[in-house]
């Protein structure tokens, strides 16, 4: 069993909008002693930024040629995005031969919240909360990267607003399906409105109801570079703050057994 707090199972390389390669990456990771590191390059829809679907494929044959030395385990994944508060991602399963993890995202991309997003708190708080239930149930989809990254799309919604129950009720559905809550090291820039530090107190609430619901965790830096991989203090401290303890942590092997290895 390797458990998720003793990896870093979100990184980018230069395939997408990182700057090192994966090689680079993968040192890295044997620098920091990580026992996994996932390799998540974005993978958006054809034709915009990050869609080129060749470049995975490529990104998957460095991967492979890198496990022959690494130390680290090496685990080809892709960070898919939402283009609608529907639940509409920009991977289908033509798109994941070889691909052990697939997470998924909410950014600037997604239609109904980040643009075009419903008038009034109530009805932005329906729709936050709708697509992430929507994600949860989605058999592609193995981590919610970064979860409720909604802070620069100017909606009247602060964290505080979701309510225990809704959250505890996510928890349970993610541990239904299979599919883990990732405590991201950079979610703090998704929420200008907070200090980072007053944040992580009020993550560490969200995180520790969805736990309370059943939800195992996963950690990932969100690295753009050799040297921000395993860089994870922020999200463990929510984590301790959010008191997660040893068996509420992902088993990489459970998490990515259902999914689509090489």
């Amino acid at each position: 069993m390797i458990s998720a707090i003793d990896c870093d199972l979100h990184s980018h390389t230069s395939y997408s909008d990182g700057r090192t390669g994966v090689d680079e990456n993968a040192h890295a990771a044997e620098a920091e002693a990580l026992q996994a590191l996932a390799i998540t390059d974005h993978l958006h829809a054809e034709g915009s930024d990050w869609s080129d679907r060749g470049k995975l494929r490529q990104c998957l044959a460095d991967v492979l040629r890198a496990r022959e030395w690494c130390t680290t385990r090496l685990v080809m994944g892709v960070e898919a995005t939402t283009t609608s508060a529907g639940g509409a991602i920009t991977v289908t399963d033509a798109d994941l031969d070889g691909i052990e993890l697939v997470l998924v995202d909410v950014g600037f991309d997604t239609a109904g919240l980040a643009t075009g997003a419903p008038l009034g708190k109530r009805q932005q708080l329906d729709a936050v909360l709708g697509l992430y239930f929507s994600l949860a149930a989605n058999p592609l989809i193995n981590v919610l990267a970064h979860p409720f990254s909604v802070g620069r799309f100017g909606l009247e919604l602060a964290l505080e607003d979701l309510p225990a129950t809704a959250l505890r009720e996510l928890g349970h559905s993610l541990a239904e399906h299979g599919v883990a809550f990732e405590l991201n090291n950079g979610l703090w820039w998704w929420w200008p409105q907070y200090h980072p530090r007053r944040l992580a107190d009020t993550y560490a609430r969200i995180v520790a109801e969805v736990a309370l619901g059943g939800a195992r965790f996963t950690l990932g830096s969100d690295a753009h570079c050799n040297t921000s991989i395993g860089n994870l203090g922020w999200a463990t401290y929510v984590a301790s703050l959010a008191g997660i303890g040893p068996s509420q942590w992902a088993d990489l092997d459970a998490l990515v057994r259902d999914g689509h290895k090489p």
